[in-house]
């Protein structure tokens, strides 16, 4: 060991200095570079696995806001039901009835279905189960009343979905059922609902409300129509792990086991072999179901091993650069370095249109080169951020927008208008009438703007019905300055603070009166709304929380002053201003301070 050691002591020693001094100076200068480029190569990795997470849990987010309104769409054709008086009358005579009538009931129920039925495609079936055993169900795909997805049952009250939803006076979500017909399995999920007489509550729940929806529609919100291709997919589970959607149906129903977590249930199905599996999951917080992610790790960390390979080339470079710097200190290559970090410095101060001259073909053009084509895509990549952070608030904005399908309800009303014609109720002939041109506005590309003028005219028929339908307890004043009336600013974007003020303010007061002024503001560019009522008022704490600016409203419910305010942020940022005034038992007065939008060009 002792005769090793000094035999490299001494072939060392041999060296030429100019070999000694390239050796000392590459074990100096390349181990460093070599070690700084490892250490931001693991920043690198350790920064794309956040940002794989945040963008993955993000899109899981976006899936549950896409299902949440989904959701809520089929909770209106429920509530719709639920109020529907005619239906309800029908259900109530129908066990009274005698078998002749019983049979004509039968029918009008079984109609009425159908036309709900019809508002949505993803309905499979609805169903009215009563207490006594006695049910009513339409089938969409057969057309039927009496062959349906319950034809293998005698009793519906023995099924799953009646029994989850019997003593719940809440809508209920029900987890994924499976039905064979003629050997083809279907898996249909439901929503359902007791159903109540509300001129006689006393009698108790008159039947169960189940609606059965396919459940490829969660499929085609988790994936799209491609399902199970790719190296990402989507499922979900309920609160305990039970899986309700998957690509491969076979494993709906199961649940995912405590003891070995997601990703050891997940690496006994085939569909994933292959796969270096990772796995991010969101809980949704109104339904409780969980929308899971599961992703191939060697798929998304492909361009991980694109930046080793480039770090692995800059590592090439350097050695060449250090040994050419050894061998001759050349004014061209301390020239041309100036230029490089002249143009990193101007990349930092924001200049992303930097370039480099590049009139060679040797290491230093091709560095140039690589510049040139980084900071290229540099620039594409900060241009992508801002596409894809305008199209998020977009997708914030519908989201707060949410929609009915506006012709169902286009159409049911004008249904409602002709029968009320036909029994010579003007009045309500009127309402509905007017009701319709709201929803018209209302549903019209609500987040595009409309001349104020416009807005007035719908402000007075929204009102009016508020007013019919609380027998004019309250009266109300719309202003409108001349020189504001041909301006412009968001539809719809005031009826929640109304709509706010008319139910939680004046509705049950004697002399109740909601004002709206819309003026131009002092300041230049602006517009001033003024909505003022001498309502109940609002409680202190409330109103500090909604003057608040830059506030998360994450965990509020509803569209009213939040849905506002969000909006406000939303289209106008830092431009808009708000702010809210109230007293116990005077009134509130909220304030807006929005900017103008051009007048509209002369025909």
């Amino acid at each position: 060991m002792r005769k090793t050691r000094n035999y490299i002591g001494q072939w060392y020693k041999d060296l030429s200095f100019r070999k000694k001094f390239l050796s000392i100076s590459l074990g100096v200068c390349i181990l460093p570079v070599f070690l700084m480029q490892m250490f931001f190569l693991e920043v690198s990795i350790r920064s794309m696995d956040r940002q794989i997470d945040e963008l993955t849990r993000n899109n899981l987010k976006q899936i549950s806001k896409e299902f949440s309104l989904k959701l809520e769409s089929y909770t209106d054709i429920v509530y719709q039901i639920y109020l529907d008086k005619d239906l309800i009358q029908s259900l109530t005579h129908y066990h009274k009835a005698d078998k002749r009538e019983q049979a004509s009931l039968y029918f009008v129920i079984n109609e009425r279905l159908k036309q709900y039925a019809e508002s949505k495609r993803e309905i499979r079936s609805l169903s009215l189960i009563c207490k006594t055993g006695e049910s009513i169900t339409y089938d969409s795909q057969t057309g039927s009343a009496l062959d349906s997805i319950w034809r293998d049952y005698t009793d519906l009250r023995q099924t799953v979905p009646y029994k989850l939803t019997t003593g719940k006076n809440e809508v209920v979500l029900i987890p994924t059922q499976r039905f064979v017909s003629n050997e083809k399995e279907e898996r249909i999920f439901f929503i359902g609902k007791e159903l109540y007489n509300t001129d006689n509550l006393e009698e108790g729940a008159v039947a169960s409300f189940l609606m059965g929806i396919y459940e490829d529609e969660l499929e085609k919100i988790c994936n799209g129509e491609e399902s199970g291709e790719g190296n990402s997919t989507n499922f979900i589970t309920d609160a305990e792990g039970t899986i309700i959607s998957f690509p491969d149906s076979a494993y709906i129903g199961q649940s995912l086991s405590k003891e070995e977590g997601n990703l050891g249930f997940i690496r006994k199905i085939e569909m994933f072999d292959g796969w270096d599996l990772g796995s991010i999951s969101y809980r949704d917080p109104t339904t409780g179901w969980v929308f899971h992610n599961v992703y191939d790790g060697n798929y998304i960390m492909r361009d991980v091993r694109d930046i080793q390979n480039i770090y692995a080339g800059l590592l090439v470079l350097d050695v060449l650069v250090v040994v050419l710097f050894l061998n001759s200190i050349n004014h061209y290559f301390t020239t041309y370095l100036s230029k490089i970090m002249d143009a990193i410095r101007q990349m930092e101060k924001g200049n992303m249109d930097v370039r480099l001259e590049v009139d060679r073909k040797d290491e230093f053009g091709r560095i140039g080169e690589n510049f040139n084509q980084m900071a290229t895509k540099v620039k594409n990549l900060i241009q992508e951020v801002k596409d894809i952070s305008e199209k998020k608030n977009q997708a914030e904005i519908k989201a707060l927008e949410s929609q009915i399908n506006p012709h169902f309800l286009y159409n049911t009303l004008d249904a409602i208008n002709w029968m009320a014609v036909k029994r010579d109720e003007y009045e309500i002939s009127k309402m509905i009438s007017g009701l319709g041109i709201i929803l018209r506005y209302s549903t019209n590309q609500s987040n595009q703007m409309a001349a104020i003028a416009e807005m007035e005219e719908w402000l007075k028929s929204y009102i009016s019905l508020y007013q019919l339908r609380y027998g004019d307890s309250f009266d109300f004043e719309i202003c409108v300055e001349n020189e504001a009336r041909e301006l412009r600013m968001y539809k719809l974007l005031i009826q929640p603070i109304l709509e706010n003020a008319i139910l939680h303010g004046i509705k049950d007061m004697e002399g109740g009166l909601l004002r709206v002024d819309i003026s131009i503001a002092e300041q230049p560019g602006k517009i001033h709304i003024v909505i003022e009522d001498n309502g109940v008022g609002m409680e202190e704490e409330k109103v500090r929380y909604y003057n608040q600016r830059d506030m998360e409203w994450s965990g509020e419910k509803g569209i009213g002053l939040v849905n506002v305010f969000e909006r406000i942020q939303l289209y106008y940022g830092k431009e808009a201003a708000w702010h809210i005034s109230s007293v116990k038992g005077v009134g509130t007065i909220v304030e807006l301070l929005i900017p103008a939008a051009a007048k509209y060009p002369e025909a």
